[in-house]
């Protein structure tokens, strides 16, 4: 395989893939078919796709493809389910990507209320959260973290991109 092939080769792995894919199992199916420099292959597909109306997007070192932002004006036609979220499931959610990972316990003191099954479900099903183990303390509760489809969501490239606690302070004030 040359350097073109692998370069074909890794556009259709992400293009086909459900899940943005990691640049660490790209490296791996990519190591069966001769050494090439992931990167470089990466960043000549970000560069063919950046003036095309699709765009190759890197969240939290996993890539995918989507529609190209420029374009949004055009591609107004889709509807949009309106869901609203409670406090407490808003509040849940600032308190997991915060702390991340946190235990329910933790989540009910750091909010000084109880948390419902319900409210954890809601953001599970939106994939905004995901489980990230057990603690290993007595009981070993679940940890909770926040998920891909929250990055993308809200726009964010990775976790440390959320605003600072003082900065949502002064926007509050």
């Amino acid at each position: 395989m040359n350097l073109e092939e692998a370069k074909c080769f890794i556009e259709s792995l992400i293009f086909s893939s459900e899940e943005p894919l990691s640049k660490e199992s790209m490296k791996k199916m990519l190591k069966n078919y001769g050494e090439f420099n992931i990167d470089q292959i990466l960043a000549e597909l970000h560069s063919d796709y950046k003036e095309r109306g699709i765009e190759l997007i890197e969240i939290d070192s996993n890539y995918f493809f989507r529609t190209s932002t420029r374009l949004s004006k055009y591609l107004s036609i889709e509807t949009e389910k309106k869901r609203n979220l409670s406090n407490a499931a808003l509040e849940t959610l600032a308190i997991i990507s915060y702390h991340q990972p946190v235990t329910r316990a933790e989540i009910e003191k750091i909010r000084g209320k109880p948390v419902f099954r319900g409210t954890l479900d809601t953001l599970l099903e939106l994939r905004w959260i995901k489980p990230a183990g057990r603690r290993e303390t007595p009981g070993r509760p679940v940890t909770w973290e926040t998920d891909l489809e929250f990055l993308r969501h809200f726009g964010l490239s990775s976790i440390k991109d959320l605003p600072k606690v003082d900065e949502l302070e002064s926007i509050i004030l």
